[in-house]
């Protein structure tokens, strides 16, 4: 008997397996080709690995290693980048990719590298090494293509898969492998820049002469267009200008010219963001992400993005996940405190707030949006709310900034130059108070007013503040050091802030003082803390000088109303009261939402107990999500959620028509609204307000006493609930206050705008007048004499009905309050 053996044929290999078998074969040889020192014959078969496989991690790697070694640093980023976009926490690439981008003289974007790769998680000795070199560029990293791949001090060949690995592993479908790795290197030839021209612009952007940079990047891209290395440099160089919507094309065309440049598409998608284009940054950042998916910067931008797009449970998991890449992200958390701000989770917001100025103290835009959220704190008593403040002021006030020399004319007669500054000359409700004002104080031949606006967006309210303009300026773009030489350059007498700690504010290029008087105005229920600002303007009903000093930097300088309020046009009539027909009572709040908190919704339902048939209309509702919120805070308070009804956020026209159906508002704490106040008054419904001891807590009451309804404003929570009780006892008095509510609102001062102007006008020549003198600032009162009358209206400045097709547009909805939005 004799023993049989079967020799079966081996199985052939598959069309996708054999090219993976001649593709780690040639990897071999080219790793062996390399240790024997022959570089150029590694280089070549490297080269046909890439031709035949483009998005070929390691034969790019090693490919980009070998150009670096051959004085050939520029040619070999793009390798590296192609080598990221499939393996993007792969440490050992963004070393190699770091060290190419500083060989290549590509300075800037190296420090955007650097910080990418920290987001990824990569660190160590090698990245602190090249950190150290991007500060010193005169001293160089070798590097020792020898070296283990295990030391992290060198950039090193990486030795690809073997030919017996590449049989055994099946390929990936065709659609996986696309998706990947969805880059590719671009192959087209065309002129590149010199090493030597990118060195200088890129020594530029190190030694901090940005605006050199700028001219050096424009000639490069010029003489060299098709060249993604130039369009970068000046994309960099435009940002670090904060000549933002200059970004936009260059970054355009460097991501046209290079789909892979992480970089640009970075700068792209933040850019678009900041101008307002929200689509498109979105579809941009989500590009980027497709690239690179754990890109913590990324998942900031679109989650900054999705909250503007309304989008908040996506923009809520975005802000988070890029916590999670970047624990110590100052900008991320800053970003997630400001998220969680605009949706009233104030103690998250304040802890995230917290986290970054931790991480950064400096963050100026941090510090901001964390003041503002402690003024929703019900819990912070003033004392502790000011030395808050006070924190700003110490860490962003230029010592010995008022006691600047200035040029203006110590003349307290002369016609004054006035610059006022903000982010909210569009459709905000700043300007809605400012746009009745400044039309009568544009008439006032003693003023010259020059506007700063900080913000890019232009829409109809915009138009109609820059026709009472005297000077226009759109500082946007502008540097902190470009916007103060242009404030004293234009020879400003008084600087008048309108953003204070809100969005778009430029308080910390005030702090030097452009002018010789500087006051904060409207935008901020508070102070700045700052010593740069020697006035804050507001009234004595919202402000008393004997209660509020103590809580302000500056001195106050009371009006005769703090602001004016200016009726929507086209708003709808009065109507009658609703309960008469209904039988029954309904309470209403307009309010932003993030004013809300159970808290609130707690008082608000122990009125509804109390009123068992009383019903509540919610307005301003963002979405479904916001909806779900406030339903849940009223079944733990055992309401019905059938008594309430939400009203979406909606055109002007039909918020203010939502009024038909409430009989009584009643205000948040410690929060107050104000311009809903307004609103509500002139559609005939009175506010229950409760002020408290700061000022974001007391402009409903203001605005009450204003139009002597005294009777409306609750000293504590016990009396709120009362007074919204036996306040719609009577029906008929409601009824009757209803009816005659406009005229009773045409007969106060708010509602008066040329008293208002009036009364600025004084105050801002008695600030002047006091520093001719060298007066130290004090707070006072303007009052207008008996015989007062406004200044006749120039026949060449036009008036409200010469903006008729801008005061059409009644479809976009001023915001409630001022707020604050994504900074970036």
């Amino acid at each position: 008997m004799s023993i049989q053996f079967d020799f079966s044929a081996p199985q052939p290999l598959s069309p996708e397996q054999q090219r993976a078998q001649d593709i780690a074969l040639v990897m071999q040889s080219a790793i062996e080709q390399y240790h024997a020192g022959e570089v150029d014959d590694a280089r070549a078969l490297f080269e046909a690995i890439v031709e035949a496989v483009p998005n070929h991690p390691d034969a790019n790697y090693n490919l980009g290693v070998i150009k670096v070694q051959t004085d050939r640093a520029a040619e070999a980023v793009a390798h590296f980048e192609v080598a990221l976009g499939v393996r993007p926490s792969n440490g050992q690439y963004w070393v190699a990719y770091i060290n190419a981008l500083f060989q290549s003289d590509q300075t800037a974007a190296g420090w955007l590298a650097v910080e990418m790769a920290q987001q990824q998680g990569v660190n160590g000795p090698a990245l602190n090494g090249l950190i150290t070199q991007l500060a010193y560029p005169d001293r160089k990293l070798e590097t020792v293509p020898n070296a283990r791949p295990t030391t992290a001090n060198n950039i090193t060949l990486i030795v690809g898969e073997t030919a017996a690995e590449a049989q055994q592993q099946e390929p990936a479908p065709q659609e996986e492998q696309r998706e990947a790795a969805p880059v590719s290197i671009k192959t087209t030839k065309h002129r590149q820049a010199e090493k030597g021209e990118l060195h200088k612009h890129n020594t530029l952007v190190h030694k901090g002469q940005i605006a050199e940079s700028v001219a050096v990047a424009r000639k490069l891209v010029a003489r060299y267009p098709k060249d993604s290395e130039c369009w970068r440099a000046l994309s960099i160089s435009l940002h670090k200008n904060s000549q933002f919507r200059e970004v936009i094309p260059a970054a355009r065309k460097a991501v046209e010219l290079d789909p892979n440049d992480v970089i640009c598409r970075l700068l792209l998608s933040d850019t678009l963001r900041h101008t307002g284009a929200l689509a498109e940054a979105e579809t941009q950042v989500r590009e980027l992400l497709a690239l690179v998916p754990d890109h913590a910067e990324a998942h900031r931008i679109l989650g900054v993005t999705l909250i503007a797009l309304g989008k908040r449970a996506e923009a809520i998991a975005s802000c988070q996940r890029a916590a999670d890449l970047a624990p110590r992200s100052a900008a991320v958390h800053s970003s997630l405190g400001t998220l969680y701000l605009g949706i009233g989770a104030m103690d998250l917001a304040e802890k995230a707030l917290r986290l970054s100025l931790e991480l950064e103290p400096t963050n100026s835009n941090a510090r901001s949006n964390l003041l503002f959220c402690l003024t929703h704190n019900s819990t912070i008593d003033k004392a502790a709310l000011y030395k808050e403040h006070c924190v700003f002021g110490q860490i962003h006030d230029v010592p010995l900034a008022s006691n600047r020399r200035y040029p203006n004319k110590r003349n307290p007669d002369r016609k004054l130059r006035i610059g006022f500054v903000s982010g909210d000359f569009c459709n905000h409700a700043v300007a809605y108070y400012f746009l009745p004002i400044v039309r009568h104080l544009s008439r006032d031949p003693n003023l010259s007013l020059h506007f700063y606006y900080t913000f890019g967006l232009q829409d109809h309210m915009t138009e109609q503040l820059r026709a009472h303009a005297h000077a226009w300026n759109a500082v946007a773009d502008m540097s902190d050091a470009a916007l103060v030489k242009k404030i004293r350059d234009d020879n400003i007498d008084i600087v008048v802030d309108l953003s204070g700690h809100t969005a778009h504010t430029r308080i910390v290029a005030l702090a030097q003082k452009p002018a010789p008087v500087q006051a904060s105005w409207i935008g901020y229920p508070g102070t700045t803390g700052m010593a740069a600002f020697d006035y804050y303007i507001a009234d004595r009903f919202v402000a008393p000088i004997d209660e509020f000093t103590e809580q302000f930097t500056e001195k106050l300088a009371l009006l005769p109303s703090s602001t004016a309020y200016m009726p929507p046009p086209n708003c709808p009539p009065v109507n009658g009261l609703p309960a008469l027909h209904k039988g029954y009572i309904t309470y209403g709040s307009f309010n932003r939402l993030n004013k809300l908190s159970p808290e609130v919704i707690a008082l608000w339902s122990t009125i509804l107990r109390a009123q068992p048939t009383s019903r509540m209309v919610i307005g301003a509702i963002g979405s479904k999500l916001d909806e779900e919120t406030y339903l849940d805070w009223f079944r733990a308070e055992g309401i019905d959620t059938s008594r309430l009804t939400f009203c979406p956020r909606t055109t002007l026209p039909v918020y203010m028509q939502q009024h038909h159906h409430v009989d009584l508002c009643l205000d948040t704490f410690p929060y107050v609204g104000s311009t809903t106040t307004l609103n509500a008054l002139w559609m005939g419904v009175p506010t229950v307000t409760m002020p408290g001891i700061s000022m974001p807590s007391r402009c409903g009451a203001g605005w009450l006493e204003q139009v002597g309804l005294h009777e409306f404003v609750a000293r504590d929570k016990e009396e709120f609930v009362k007074k919204s009780i036996d306040l719609t006892r009577d029906l008929d008095a409601l009824s009757r206050l209803r009816i005659g509510m406009r005229d009773r609102c045409q007969g106060s001062v708010p509602f008066q705008p040329e008293k208002v102007a009036g009364g600025l006008s004084i105050a801002l020549r008695t600030m002047w007048k006091r520093w001719c003198t060298e007066e130290t600032p004090s707070a006072f009162e303007a009052t207008l004499p008996a015989d007062w009358c406004p200044p006749p209206a120039p026949e060449d400045k036009p008036d409200l009905k010469s903006n008729s097709k801008a005061d059409a547009k009644t479809d976009a909805k001023p915001e409630t309050e001022p707020e604050v939005k994504t900074a970036a």
